[in-house]
């Protein structure tokens, strides 16, 4: 049961109470200072906050992060495999060849899709699947 507005307001409802943007996306890794090194230097991500076994990087904004954190022994994610993660870039090619010049490993090179962009999986050094793509119409900016 919805609880409404609970300040009470007589406004009407305009468009409101939608997701608008994804604010964060976290990935499990081993190492901390590895994987800082990785997302920064291979990446270009930049540093917003560490506190411990938790860091987030990304754009000076609050919304769009990747967070990266060293999971407890209870934890159920561990290190590895899809995140689910779609990284978008302005030219698939350029990236792909960058990334390969700093030791990124590809599970799948960049490849054309029957959408029409180009989409490729890259692994961090944890072995997490990060996926870029590359539309032809839509998310450029």
């Amino acid at each position: 049961m919805p609880i409404g507005d609970p300040m009470g307001s007589n406004e009407p409802l305009l468009e409101k109470g939608r997701l608008t943007r994804v604010w964060m996306t976290t990935v499990p890794v081993s190492n901390m200072d590895d994987a800082l090194e990785f997302y920064m230097e291979a990446l270009g991500l930049e540093l917003r906050r560490r506190e411990g076994d938790w860091a987030e990087l990304g754009p000076n904004e609050p919304l769009g992060k990747v967070a990266l954190y060293v999971p407890g022994k209870n934890d159920v994610r561990k290190p590895g495999g899809p995140t689910g993660i779609v990284f978008s870039c302005d030219s698939m090619y350029d990236l792909h060849r960058e990334l390969v010049d700093e030791g990124v490993v590809f599970k799948m090179k960049p490849e054309k899709q029957p959408w029409g962009g180009l989409l490729a999986i890259f692994l961090d050094e944890d072995g997490n699947e990060l996926m870029v793509m590359e539309h032809p119409d839509r998310y450029r900016k």
